[in-house]
């Protein structure tokens, strides 16, 4: 699969004086997946995904968006964040990881061939480029202190198997 990352992260909203935390990239020894919680059929286009920066800014008071990558319904996937930063993600976690998001509510619809496709496409290419083990791709739900949520709402043990048969 030919992956294309279009680069996003000077476009989008961040704080005025906060900043993420630079890390050690030899640090980064797991992928946290992701969805929006908002309907696909609300997407549209990099104002969706301005809109998600605004309101971790505004709404959390966090630096920038928390995710490093984010992947839309027709599976574009956006660098949203720099790998060498600590996005705050998954709380009490984030010092080890890459975030990956979809857009979509998939508690109660399904990723898009595309953007399921990207997904597997992206963390296969993270998972290379940081040494990161299938077992340690997980969804946000899976980490520690963050197992009372739904996300990313896919079935992550499938999405494990499928990133397996990406080698």
């Amino acid at each position: 699969m030919d992956l294309t990352i279009k680069k996003i992260r000077n476009d989008l909203p961040t704080h005025k004086t906060k900043k993420y935390p630079k890390r050690d990239l030899s640090k980064i020894s797991h992928i946290d997946i992701h969805h929006s919680a908002s309907p696909q059929e609300n997407y549209r286009g990099i104002e969706t995904i301005k809109g998600f920066a605004r309101f971790h800014v505004n709404g959390h008071g966090w630096p920038g968006i928390g995710y490093h990558y984010v992947i839309d319904p027709d599976g574009v996937i956006y660098k949203t964040g720099d790998d060498g930063e600590s996005r705050w993600s998954v709380g009490g976690n984030n010092s080890y990881t890459i975030s990956i998001m979809m857009i979509g509510r998939l508690d109660t619809e399904k990723p898009t061939d595309k953007q399921y496709a990207a997904a597997l496409g992206l963390a296969k290419v993270v998972s290379d480029a940081y040494s990161v083990p299938v077992k340690n791709v997980k969804g946000h739900k899976e980490y520690p202190g963050h197992s009372s949520n739904t996300c990313p709402s896919i079935d992550m043990d499938d999405f494990r198997n499928d990133l397996k048969k990406t080698a």
